[in-house]
């Protein structure tokens, strides 16, 4: 936009249409726009963006998550930004010029480490509900004071991004110290395969641990 400056008379400076006003000491002048040609990207721009992009579609889904699951580490920074950062430098797998994901290197919760040692998951599929039990490691949850954690058990459909199916969690949270959690999953048409992500997040606010990939699981 062009600003007239003192009225009709006045000086002229800015853009308008195809030509920008310039002041100098010797007077106003009119100059055309340079032609900016756009360029194609290099192939190693290519491939930045591609692992760019797709680390992003994966955590702009999960971001619910993110937000909970990075709150504590991330701070002062954002959660999504540290998420991608964190994500783009240790999940991705490079292979035949492309990418794919490293699911037991993604995490989407960072903290203290996640005190599981072994755990076992059962689907029933009469009632469509997903089981997962497991052990913990006692020095860790005294060193992190983790007695009152509670756990977040998160499916996602990694393969459509969770566009089709969304992402699942717990309803009722149990606690660490329990052992158990379950995750009721919907009946779908198709099968569909589900990552599946577990950390464990403080009560009463403040700290969470890093989450842990169990594997996936075809419904």
């Amino acid at each position: 936009m062009a600003i007239i400056k003192n009225g009709v008379n006045g000086t002229v400076s800015g853009k308008a249409g195809s030509v920008v006003f310039v002041l100098t000491k010797t007077g106003n002048y009119v100059r055309s726009l340079p032609n900016v040609k756009k360029r194609k990207p290099t192939p190693e721009q290519q491939l930045s963006r591609t692992r760019f992009k797709m680390v992003r579609s994966h955590i702009g889904m999960l971001n619910t998550i993110i937000n909970i699951g990075y709150k504590s580490y991330s701070y002062p920074k954002r959660a999504y930004d540290v998420a991608m950062s964190y994500n783009l430098n240790e999940a991705l797998i490079q292979q035949d010029g492309g990418f794919l994901m490293d699911w037991q290197k993604f995490m989407i919760a960072k903290g203290s480490p996640n005190p599981i040692t072994s755990y076992t998951m059962y689907f029933d599929q009469e009632n469509q509900v997903l089981e997962v039990t497991w052990e913990y490691d006692v020095y860790l949850e005294k060193k992190f004071n983790m007695t009152y954690y509670d756990s977040f058990l998160i499916l996602y459909s990694a393969e459509d991004n969770g566009v089709e199916y969304p992402l699942l969690e717990n309803d009722s949270k149990g606690r660490l110290i329990t052992g158990k959690q379950t995750v009721k999953i919907p009946k779908h048409k198709k099968e569909v395969t589900y990552e599946v992500f577990i950390f464990f997040v403080e009560s009463y606010g403040g700290g969470n641990t890093d989450s842990l990939h169990l594997g996936n699981i075809k419904v």
